[in-house]
């Protein structure tokens, strides 16, 4: 999960990044507490299986995202707001869990194996994305930093849900 913030936030250009991140991270919860706002912790957000469709789910947290970003007041307060990739993630290895439950040891080894490329495709993805949103825009300024961390979000969390979808696929028919 720290590995796909850092590519949200600032790409994989520099550990400096990362460091910068964690900084911001801290004093974001900070700030934004002594404004009154409690960041929900994602431990608080209904799983899919709570829902009927995935619409609903992804409703759920939406109506959150825009409240946190309402009231964080923008710029770098905002960056927390984007918890989508986050849940999806969260729902992923839930099933992948569910799904090696109920697979023999080859069955393990192959969804092991499977779970490993994947991986690597997505971990290319987002440093390609990381590339090209580096070149849209600077690291400076805090609200180009929220609009690229959305846009960031914006384009990894598909990924993300497309995986978790697939795994849960999987399990409904081995299970």
């Amino acid at each position: 999960m720290i590995s796909i913030a850092m590519h949200i936030i600032h790409g994989p250009n520099s550990m400096k990044y990362y460091a910068i991140f964690i900084l911001l991270l801290f004093s974001t919860h900070a700030y934004a507490s002594s404004l009154g706002y409690e960041y929900k912790p994602l431990s608080e957000f209904e799983r899919l299986k709570s829902f009927s469709t995935i619409d609903e789910f992804e409703e759920s947290y939406a109506g959150y995202v825009q409240d946190c970003l309402d009231k964080t007041g923008g710029g770098t307060l905002g960056i927390p707001c984007f918890v989508g990739s986050q849940l999806w993630d969260r729902e992923l290895n839930d099933y992948y869990k569910k799904l090696s439950s109920v697979l023999n040891i080859k069955g393990n080894r192959v969804l092991k194996e499977s779970q490993r490329t994947w991986i690597n495709e997505r971990d290319k993805s987002i440093d390609l994305n990381s590339m090209i949103l580096d070149r849209k825009f600077p690291h400076e300024g805090t609200m180009f930093v929220l609009i690229r961390a959305g846009k960031a979000e914006e384009i990894i969390t598909p990924i993300i849900k497309q995986r978790a979808l697939l795994l849960r696929q999987w399990f409904e028919l081995v299970k």
